[in-house]
């Protein structure tokens, strides 16, 4: 009979697969915010990205600033930027616009952050090797 033992990371009792999918979905809800042309799905995708970044962060265990995220954005923010959007009675033919022109504008300038910030991994930190870092008291 063989015994096999399974090491688990887990994070607050979670497997970092859910925080995988909650940070997956932060990052379409946040896509979604900025591309959506309806302003109130708008609003909707970013009441639904405040949630899911509060929920990340409770299940982190940052249950006070969780529940302040909630009751602030989500809560009094977001409310308050639907009932204004709401209020200016935009018409249907006003946002149905042309604004496909800005997409590969977009996508140039996501491809330049992504190597600019994929080229931060690769600076030379040789000249740090003698700095003692670690704290001590006079």
């Amino acid at each position: 009979m063989n015994l096999y033992i399974v090491s688990v990371d887990l994070i607050n009792g979670l497997y970092p697969i859910v925080l995988d999918v909650l940070s997956l979905i932060s990052i379409f809800s946040g896509i979604l915010v900025i591309t959506t042309k309806n302003p109130i799905v708008s609003i909707l995708f970013l009441i639904s990205l405040y949630l899911v970044v509060a929920v990340y962060l409770i299940m982190v265990g940052m249950h006070f600033i969780g529940l302040s995220y909630i009751l602030v954005y989500v809560g009094a923010i977001s409310i308050l930027f639907l009932f204004i959007i709401m209020l200016m009675n935009i018409r249907i033919s006003e946002l149905q616009s042309h604004t496909g022109n800005s997409l590969p504008l977009g996508l140039i300038f996501s491809i330049i952050i992504y190597y600019t910030l994929g080229n931060e991994s690769s600076v030379d930190h040789s000249s740090l090797e003698g700095i003692d870092l670690s704290t001590s008291t006079r």
